[in-house]
């Protein structure tokens, strides 16, 4: 099923204008023919009434019951050298459900910030075409760069991802009834020692996923999948 943003709500019927509408004159969207729209954290399926050069309206049908994860995954990724697959990771990321992510500036890392500001249009069109092909009717939520100065723990379980030290491995974790885990992936070649210190003095648990060294976004998306259906009840 095809999915898209609305420019508004008419009664009984939502209004796709602009891009939304050339993406919908593009799939050849037939007349009483079943699509999705994402308005206000919902999902409704609806039917299509009339198109026309400015706008198409579609009737809406039923309000589609969707899941959220019960847990709350904070993914606090460094960022990678090839800004191509920091994109990678937001798109699997609004896919597996993960409320926020907040882009880490490491040692090894990405750490142009005017850079990375110039891509944030960019970030958010991809978390959002990201909504729609998964159903995902929530956004996530692309936090700005960080250091890991600027870090605290704020969930009920602090994870650091880190093949490098005997930390926990993952099977160990007590992850059912959990209800926020913030997840720390490093970069390429990962993180430095004193890294790895500051976050583990700050309260963050090391973890390793098992049993080779995984690339920065396999280990994202592993995480994140791992903890998404783990967690909660």
């Amino acid at each position: 099923m095809h999915i898209f943003f609305p420019s508004r709500r008419s009664k009984d019927s939502f209004i796709l204008q602009g891009e939304e509408l050339r993406h919908f004159k593009v799939r050849r969207i037939k007349k009483e023919e079943k699509v999705g729209i994402i308005w206000e954290e919902n999902l409704y399926l609806c039917e299509l009434e009339k198109a026309g050069n400015k706008e198409a309206k579609l009737r809406i049908i039923e309000k589609v019951e969707t899941k959220k994860p019960t847990v709350r995954i904070t993914l606090i990724q460094a960022v990678p050298v090839e800004l191509r697959t920091f994109e990678t990771i937001l798109q699997k990321s609004t896919e597996l459900g993960v409320s926020e992510v907040v882009p880490l500036l490491t040692e090894r890392s990405f750490k142009n910030r005017e850079a990375m500001g110039k891509k944030r249009e960019r970030w958010e069109r991809i978390i959002r075409e990201a909504m729609k092909q998964s159903g995902r009717p929530y956004t996530l939520e692309l936090k700005d760069p960080v250091y890991i100065e600027e870090l605290e723990p704020k969930s009920e379980l602090n994870i650091i991802l880190d093949n490098f030290s005997n930390g926990k491995r993952v099977k160990d974790l007590e992850l059912e009834g959990v209800k926020s885990v913030s997840l720390v992936v490093g970069p390429e070649g990962g993180f430095s020692k004193s890294e790895v210190r500051r976050f583990t003095d700050k309260g963050f648990i090391p973890v390793r996923l098992e049993p080779h060294v995984l690339r920065s976004e396999t280990a994202a998306i592993v995480g994140a999948g791992i903890i998404v259906n783990l967690a909660g009840p």
